[in-house]
Order: C-alpha cells, then sequence, then structure tokens
C-alpha cells in the first residue's frame, strides 16, 4: 500500500499541476481570439459558430462549460457552471428582436439539466414580451449591449460587464397571483 502511495501521489500531483498549466494555456489562447472580436465579426457567424464563440466566453470567465447536442438538446446550447449550474440559450438574430419562443425553450431545459437558474444571449436585443417572460420565469437576458461591454472589458482588462458578474444578475422574483 505504501508503494502505491508513493507511486500513485507524485503522478496525481504532476497530473493536477498539468491540468491548471492547461487551462491557463488555454484561457490566454482564448484571451487573444476575443482581444480581436468585434460585433460586426459576431453578427456574421453561422448560429452554430455563434454557439462556439458562446462557450468560449465563458470559458474566458471561468465557467466550466459542456456544449449540448445540436439537436434534441432539450433547450440549452450550453451548460456551464462555476458556483452555480446554468443553462444557456444562444440565439444569433439580424434586424429583429428575440422573442418570448426562447425564453420558454431555456426554462424547460432547467429541470432536465437541475440548473439554479438560466440565460439566453444573443447578438441582437430581445422583444418586450421576452422581457416580460424573462422576468416571471427568472431568466437572465443578455444581449448585444451585454456582448460589447464584454468585447470592451477583455480589451481593457476589466470585469464590469453583466457577463463577468452573471451569478449576481439572478434573483427570485415573486409573483403574486
Amino acid at each position: 500500500m505504501l508503494l502505491l502511495k508513493t507511486i500513485f501521489f507524485p503522478i496525481t500531483i504532476i497530473c493536477w499541476l498539468f491540468k491548471k498549466l492547461f487551462k491557463k494555456l488555454n484561457k490566454k489562447h482564448i484571451g487573444g481570439f476575443l482581444k480581436k472580436l468585434t460585433i460586426s465579426k459576431i453578427d456574421a457567424l453561422t448560429g452554430e459558430q455563434f454557439e462556439d464563440v458562446c462557450e468560449l466566453i465563458f470559458k474566458y470567465v471561468g465557467y466550466d462549460v459542456l456544449k449540448t447536442k445540436t439537436s434534441n438538446d432539450y433547450g440549452a446550447d450550453l451548460v456551464i457552471n462555476k458556483k452555480l449550474k446554468i443553462v444557456v440559450q444562444c440565439k444569433l438574430y439580424y434586424k429583429h428582436g428575440v422573442g418570448n419562443h426562447s425564453v420558454q425553450e431555456v426554462t424547460s431545459a432547467l429541470k432536465y439539466y437541475k440548473a439554479a437558474f438560466a440565460v439566453v444571449i444573443t447578438n441582437w436585443k430581445f422583444t418586450n414580451q421576452a422581457k416580460t417572460m424573462a422576468k416571471v420565469q427568472n431568466v437572465v437576458l443578455l444581449d448585444r449591449n451585454d456582448l460589447i461591454s464584454f468585447i470592451e472589458d477583455v480589451k481593457n482588462k476589466t470585469k464590469n460587464s453583466k457577463i463577468y458578474n452573471l451569478e449576481n444578475c439572478f434573483s427570485v422574483n415573486i409573483i403574486e397571483v
């Protein structure tokens, strides 16, 4: 038993150090990509590419990110986790707002993924109906201005955007009937 501890303990420490180093190098690489990102580049993406960029954004902020299957995702494109598990629906839209259907989709993912709360992120804006539904369903909405603010944070090495403080944006709203 002592021989096993003598052999495996150093291996465990080395693996842990490599994991930390890889994560740090990965964050630096992602940061380089995000510094070159602009909202017009985001607008030129496909829906799947937008999901990939959102995955990088949340990894950069420090979340563990799981990208769900392209189809049959139960209403979530990403499942992110730091202190709380969060489901994320990514919507790339052009010239019209994201409606309440997206809020309903991500709300259905909450129970399936056993998440604390839900987020819908878009490169555009949300309709008034989506904002109302999000308030009722306790869904955090991240729009074009939030993405622009995040990109500025990366370039300026600040952490003021809603994306950096996502877990602080969640609050339970009690609706009286």
